[in-house]
């Protein structure tokens, strides 16, 4: 199976990393959609435009100031192959060693971008909310999967590039 890693960028000096962390596969593509972010929501209609422009067979989201982990297109591998066309929601660990999810829970703060890998099925996608916080959360719990479909990984697939500011009740 192949991928599309989709990542909004402001263009910052992270991005090569970001990129330089992507293990790509034969088939898989990098889609990287630039933006300058002028009020809430930043970074949700480059996610957008990304998952129109995607070819393969499934979809995964990083921003540019992240950096997966050695190994993850592997991990990833195993989870399409152990649950074929399902969404699979890693976990990610932020530079304060906070690790999310916490819960197997589609509830604000305990889900976000970085963890998705889902089969790029247009049909059963909702849409990132382009002038919204939470874009992650609202994308996920409106797209036509349902909760019980959602494969929960304990691998952790995506390091933060920034630390989190949010409290996880």
């Amino acid at each position: 199976m192949t991928i599309s890693f989709i990542i909004p960028s402001i263009n910052r000096e992270t991005l090569h990393r970001t990129i330089d962390s992507i293990e790509i596969w034969p088939g898989d593509e990098i889609i990287v959609e630039f933006d300058i972010p002028k009020s809430v929501g930043w970074g949700n209609a480059q996610r957008n435009k990304g998952i129109g422009r995607a070819t393969t067979d499934y979809l995964a989201f990083i921003d540019d100031d992240d950096y997966y982990v050695v190994g993850h297109r592997q991990i990833m591998e195993n989870a399409i192959k152990e649950n074929i066309g399902k969404p699979n929601l890693f976990r990610i660990k932020y530079p304060s060693g906070m690790i999310l999810w916490k819960t197997k829970e589609i509830i604000p703060g305990n889900v976000s971008t970085q963890m998705i890998l889902i089969p790029n099925k247009k049909e059963m996608l909702s849409e990132f909310w382009k002038k919204r916080n939470m874009g992650d959360f609202i994308f996920i719990d409106q797209w036509k999967w349902l909760d019980q479909e959602v494969i929960w990984r304990e691998e952790i697939i995506c390091h933060m590039g920034h630390d989190d500011n949010t409290k996880i009740i």
